[in-house]
């Protein structure tokens, strides 16, 4: 796997497969190599930061952060664009790029879902993409799609 953008001039991280990885069971194996992976090596820095304070969120494989990228592949904002350019560009030159994460403590990133899919409920973060895997483990299902509808109750 890998991930990029175009505003980061294409692919910053790639899943660099490690031999130690050869022993594990298959169901093991293949969550290792799923993940996205770690910078490439033109690449400057990749993180996973809260949004609202702009901190690095532990690199545990578990707390969820927004992703973000800085370095000089990396756009210096949209064309014609402020607002745009405003809201994903920070001054520390950090560029958040609208998808939600985690870092592993092995170095290695996972996208989780975009920011703008995750359904909010009660005040609870619910990613559409989580839902969606386990809706697959049913053989039941052949296709599935989460998607948000606003809640008189739950919002």
């Amino acid at each position: 796997h890998g991930y990029g953008m175009t505003e980061t001039g294409g692919l910053v991280v790639s899943c660099a497969w490690k031999p130690e990885w050869d022993h594990l069971e298959p169901n093991e194996r293949a969550k290792m190599k799923s993940r996205q992976g770690i910078r490439t090596a033109v690449f400057a820095e990749a993180d996973v930061r809260d949004p609202r304070t702009g901190e690095s969120v532990k690199h545990d494989g578990v707390t969820v952060g927004e992703i973000v990228f800085r370095g000089g592949s990396v756009m210096l904002g949209y064309y014609k664009d402020p607002e745009g350019s405003a809201a994903s560009m920070r001054e520390d030159g950090w560029f958040y790029t609208g998808d939600i994460g985690v870092m592993h403590p092995d170095g290695y990133l996972e996208v989780k879902d975009r920011s703008k899919d995750v359904i909010i409920c009660g005040g609870e973060n619910i990613n559409s993409t989580e839902v969606e895997t386990v809706l697959y483990t049913n053989p039941m299902v052949k296709e599935a799609a989460v998607v948000a509808k606003p809640d008189k109750m739950w919002g």
